[in-house]
């Protein structure tokens, strides 16, 4: 039971897999959900699920920008940190490497009792340089960010299916969406991917519209950024 707890990947913490592929390179800190009335710029916005889509797009942006920073915070406090830890010898005489409060606490017993209380002040100790690390470069205030971001996004997407399209772009937008999120925590491969991508396809073909608003390449990118 060697270095147990201790095989903990440099990049765990990060709650989102997706990093790379549309996001814009800097978002707007702090966070804000602009109003969708900001979106109504153009003819085409006359359309609410034109609208609604196009915010979904831009705080989705923002969300994986602010995903992308907190990966990097996480390194950065990993490689000069460290995840907070303690080594402690268990009564059988095994010593292990414990990652956290609760597994420190699982290995207390009365025969280790004064070997436990000195990685309990270790740990301790750690992990208040790591907290000390964390508010000078903004770490969890990062991961704040990123939840109030996600929050909007999930409201967003949770009003989908409750807007009508009024176009053929509104209709194409909402596919999109519903392909880029999808995408974003399944294969891209498996059904129904392939199928709402050739949905899509369909639709641009018959109507006439611009491949470039195609969007199968650009959410194979994200995907497989996973």
């Amino acid at each position: 039971m060697d270095d147990s707890d201790n095989s903990i990947n440099l990049f765990f913490i990060t709650r989102r897999h997706l990093l790379t592929g549309t996001a814009t390179g800097a978002a707007a800190w702090p966070f804000q959900a602009k109003s969708l009335a900001a979106e109504l710029t153009d003819g085409s916005a006359a359309d609410p699920a034109l609208c609604l889509c196009r915010s979904w797009h831009r705080i989705h942006d923002e969300t994986l920008a602010l995903c992308r920073e907190q990966q990097r915070l996480e390194t950065h406090l990993a490689r000069t940190v460290g995840f907070p830890c303690a080594k402690v010898r268990l009564a059988d005489g095994t010593d292990v490497t414990l990652h956290s409060i609760e597994s420190l606490n699982d290995a207390y017993s009365p025969e280790n009792e004064v070997e436990w209380g000195r990685a309990l002040a270790d740990y301790a100790a750690h992990q208040a340089r790591w907290d000390a690390v964390d508010a000078e470069i903004g770490y969890s205030r990062t991961d704040e960010l990123i939840r109030q971001s996600e929050t909007a996004e999930s409201a967003l997407l949770d009003d989908l299916p409750q807007t009508a399209a009024t176009s053929i772009e509104g209709i194409l937008a909402k596919l999109k969406v519903i392909l880029r999120d999808g995408e974003h925590w399944e294969h891209p491969d498996d059904f129904p991917w392939p199928h709402i991508r050739s949905v899509l396809n369909d639709l641009i073909r018959l109507h006439g519209l611009d491949a470039a608003t195609n969007p199968s390449s650009e959410n194979r990118q994200d995907s497989q950024s996973r």
